[in-house]
């Protein structure tokens, strides 16, 4: 073969050699990382969804919700992104019951919903039906990571929470890494 030959090959035969070598590792996860599965909250509310897809889906105005949280580093910081925002919309409506809707995002993520209203027990049932669940001992599980239950906050105002598990693991960690 003449050298103009083998100068052609070459680039082809070190494709030909490297490729398969490349491809599987840029599918790789790294080890433990799984990728992120939306799971059902209340309503047609699923965790995950960012702060923008939640005002679309519930038609919120900004006139409609009050901001209760909004936590961030400051732009220097040097840890990895971190933000918590808590927003309350005072006449919101679940299972045709009326109430105060308490969201939290984490990372402008979904994560975790609270709904109070003053017929907890009719509230109970629609979510009990919707859901397919018991809420008899006052927690459930919806597939694949959410938790339901009935609780009462600081004041002993009663609610049904719904908590994406896997989101909330995820600040926990952060957390427990940076937030000394």
């Amino acid at each position: 073969m003449s050298s103009h030959k083998c100068s052609r090959l070459l680039p082809v035969l070190l494709c030909a050699l490297l490729l398969p070598l490349l491809v599987p590792a840029a599918s790789c996860k790294k080890e433990g990382e799984e990728k992120f599965q939306p799971s059902q909250l209340a309503g047609k509310l699923y965790s995950g969804e960012s702060v923008e897809a939640v005002q679309r889906k519930l038609r919120l105005m900004e006139s409609r919700f009050d901001v209760l949280v909004d936590r961030s580093p400051l732009p220097s910081d040097t840890r990895p992104p971190y933000r918590l925002l808590v927003i309350s919309m005072k006449d919101a409506t679940i299972y045709g019951q009326s109430g105060e809707l308490v969201l939290t995002f984490f990372n402008d993520r979904l994560m975790t919903e609270q709904f109070y209203t003053r017929d907890m027990a009719a509230l109970r049932a629609a979510v009990a039906a919707d859901q397919q669940i018991s809420l008899a001992s006052g927690e459930a599980h919806i597939q694949p990571s959410t938790r339901v239950w009935v609780g009462k906050d600081e004041r002993r105002r009663s609610y049904i929470g719904w908590i994406d598990k896997k989101l909330q693991a995820e600040q926990d960690a952060w957390l427990n890494q940076y937030d000394r």
